[in-house]
């Protein structure tokens, strides 16, 4: 299998929201249903072992609506606050070329990269930037693939390869791929209706491009061509919003 796992992801009873995650600890969260995965991973696991597209949007239809807690994302948008900040954190190394680690007690810049192949660079990039929390490898791993994705055919880091066009790529991407995370790992054994690898690659893939296209719908106009610069707290604003951007068109989807 790809990305998803055998597992049987969170339970009902588990918290809308990590503690390590809550970007808003001290705003009143809704009780988490008990059942609140059950439709999402009956409609995953029918579009898993059919392959029918009507399946996906009625799966994330109700990911949105129940299993992540609905609201127009609110809760969501609190779930991916480990997202949110590592974004900011990204955004800030790509624009400006360099930035805090350790507490902003060293500096970690694009130039320090030069000459090393991309792949090396993108790995010690995602390190960095990556926090140390519950949702440490899936940002890291979402930051790999956004950046690879945006410098595809860069075979040697050079910092001058990090355009507008690039940052934007990057950071519509990084959500994107985390959102799309997260979504796997909450689906858990819905993933085993899988009758091959192949076919859950193929449910992966489809899955991926639907949450690339409608983030890239809310989010990339807020962004516009890159070259207005943002603060880090504007960008994660930006990135919170269209998580409930996003959220609130999945509501709708039946």
């Amino acid at each position: 299998m790809g990305t998803s796992q055998s597992n049987p992801g969170p339970g009902g009873r588990s918290p809308l929201v990590p503690p390590w995650a809550d970007d808003q600890p001290s705003e009143p969260l809704p009780e988490p249903a008990p059942q609140r995965f059950k439709p999402f991973r009956q409609a995953l696991g029918s579009f898993v072992s059919g392959g029918d597209g009507s399946n996906l949007r009625t799966a994330v239809g109700h990911y949105a609506r129940g299993a992540s807690g609905g609201g127009g994302g609110a809760s969501a948008a609190r779930r991916l606050g480990s997202v949110t900040q590592a974004g900011g954190g990204l955004y800030g190394l790509l624009s400006s070329g360099a930035t805090g680690i350790n507490g902003g007690q060293e500096q970690f810049s694009l130039q320090s990269l030069s000459g090393k192949s991309c792949d090396e660079a993108i790995a010690e990039i995602s390190k960095v930037l990556s926090p140390d929390d519950g949702d440490g490898d899936k940002i890291r791993a979402s930051m790999a693939h956004a950046l690879a994705e945006a410098l595809d055919g860069v075979e040697v880091f050079d910092p001058a390869c990090i355009t507008d066009s690039v940052i934007v790529d990057t950071m519509i991407g990084f959500l994107a791929e985390s959102v799309f995370l997260q979504i796997v790992m909450d689906g858990g054994k819905a993933w085993n209706k899988a009758e091959t690898p192949a076919q859950a690659l193929r449910a992966e893939s489809e899955l991926r491009e639907l949450i690339k296209v409608v983030v890239d719908k809310h989010m990339g106009p807020k962004m516009g061509n890159g070259t207005r610069p943002f603060s880090r707290q504007e960008i994660i604003s930006l990135e919170r919003t269209a998580i409930m951007d996003v959220w609130t068109e999945w509501e709708e989807y039946r």
